[in-house]
């Protein structure tokens, strides 16, 4: 939905489109960059909010001039305190925390993604279509869904030890462990841990939580995963944390 929504955005100006005004229109001149930038940042927040609102069934709210990114972002999706009908400024926190832990990650492969369109000189928004595109494989961005319906479908903590077990025979993957470039804890995996604690009341509605946690104590005490250096990454308990909020 969020890709429908960028292309329909990119179709209603097509002259801020390389290929139909047949000419460069931002390599080297950077006020037209930063033009679209913020015409397209300002737009996805949009299109994330109507898109969630219409997979949930929330009615969704205008924006408003006064507020933040963030809030109006929390504003347009309903996540606001039933008492003040505004977002709650400790939930504003959060969510300002959590994105910029994981969005300060070098090349990733959603960068590179949209580097690579953006090579070959077209607008921003299929560059970050292209972002998006790879955000959602399992490997990358989409990991955090798959972790924590992995976790699910174990159900309870006694089922832990049977899951650790059907990984290291190589008949499962364990999400939420391991990672290309980390050989160590993943240091995101150390902030969203810190939030998810100051999350504890609203979290613990959640019991699942209770299975990530023996999941994560039982592979960090497995010789399997510590011969191989495999440490808890970002989406082990990420997932959590949104569903907390």
């Amino acid at each position: 939905m969020m890709i429908a929504g960028l292309s329909a955005l990119q179709s209603s100006d097509m002259d801020a489109i390389p290929a139909h005004a047949a000419k460069n229109l931002y390599l080297g001149q950077p006020e037209n960059v930063d033009k679209q930038v913020i015409r397209v940042l300002s737009s996805l927040s949009m299109i994330t909010a109507a898109a969630y609102c219409h997979h949930t069934g929330k009615t969704f709210t205008p924006p408003r001039k006064d507020y933040s990114y963030v809030q109006n972002f929390m504003l347009m999706t309903g996540l606001v305190d039933e008492s003040t009908g505004e977002p709650n400024p400790k939930y504003v926190d959060v969510i300002e925390r959590l994105w910029t832990t994981v969005a300060d990650h070098e090349m990733t492969c959603s960068t590179a993604a949209l580097l690579q369109t953006a090579s070959a000189l077209p607008d921003i928004i299929s560059s970050l279509i292209s972002a998006i595109s790879a955000t959602y494989g399992p490997l990358h961005g989409g990991a955090i869904e798959v972790a924590y319906k992995s976790i699910e479908e174990i159900g309870s903590v006694d089922d832990v030890p049977a899951k650790i077990e059907r990984v290291k025979a190589g008949k499962e993957r364990l999400y939420g462990y391991g990672h290309r470039v980390y050989r160590v804890t993943d240091p995101r995996f150390t902030y969203i841990s810190e939030i998810l604690n100051e999350l504890t009341d609203e979290a613990s509605k959640d019991p699942l939580l209770q299975v990530a946690f023996a999941l994560d104590r039982a592979a960090a005490q497995d010789e399997y995963f510590i011969s191989r250096k495999l440490r808890p990454n970002a989406d082990l308990f990420a997932a959590f944390a949104y569903k907390a909020l």
